[in-house]
C-alpha cells in the first residue's frame, strides 16, 4: 500500500511539487537516518484523503441530499472543502514533524516541500471527488443530488 500512495503523490515519478528528502520522510524514513521504518506518512495520509472525500461526497449526496443543494455550484462549494481540508492535512503533519524536529537531520526538508505535498494531496482529493461524483452508480442512491456532478447540474 505504501508504494501505490508514494507513485500517486510522486505523480508516478515526475514528483514536480516537493523534493525527494520530503518523500523519503513519508516514505518512513525513521529518525536515526538508518532505514524506512519510521512513520509511513504515504499511507496515512493516503487513507484520510480517501476517507475525508468519502465523508463529504457521503454528507452532500446520501446526508443533507437536499434539493437546495443539488446545483453544480454547491459541488463546487463541497470541492473547495474537501481541497481546503485535505491540503491542511497533507500539509500540517510534515510541518508539524519539522517543527518538533522528528526527521532524520540529514534531509533537507523545508515548509515548501510541505506546502507541495499539501498540493499534491488537495489535487488527488480533487480528482477522487470528481472521479466518485462522476460515475452513475454511487449518485444513484440519492433523491435529490443524483444527476449533480461538477459539469451539470
Amino acid at each position: 500500500m505504501e508504494e501505490f500512495f508514494a507513485s500517486l503523490y510522486e505523480w508516478f515519478g515526475l514528483n514536480p511539487l516537493y523534493s525527494t528528502d520530503m518523500g523519503d520522510q513519508l516514505r518512513g524514513w525513521d529518525i536515526t537516518c538508518t532505514d524506512y521504518i519510521g512513520t509511513p506518512w504515504y499511507v496515512i495520509i493516503g487513507w484520510i484523503m480517501i476517507a475525508t472525500t468519502a465523508f463529504f461526497y457521503t454528507l452532500q449526496y446520501h446526508i443533507i441530499d437536499s434539493s437546495r443543494w443539488k446545483n453544480k455550484t454547491h459541488w463546487w462549494i463541497f470541492a473547495l472543502i474537501i481541497v481546503l481540508a485535505n491540503f491542511l492535512v497533507a500539509f500540517l503533519i510534515p510541518y508539524n514533524s519539522i517543527q518538533a524536529g522528528d526527521y532524520c537531520n540529514q534531509l533537507n526538508i523545508t515548509i515548501s516541500d510541505c506546502v507541495g505535498f499539501g498540493l499534491s494531496n488537495a489535487v488527488w482529493s480533487f480528482i477522487l471527488f470528481a472521479v466518485i461524483t462522476t460515475i452513475p452508480v454511487f449518485r444513484r442512491f440519492s433523491n435529490n443530488c443524483r444527476h449533480t456532478t461538477f459539469w451539470k447540474p
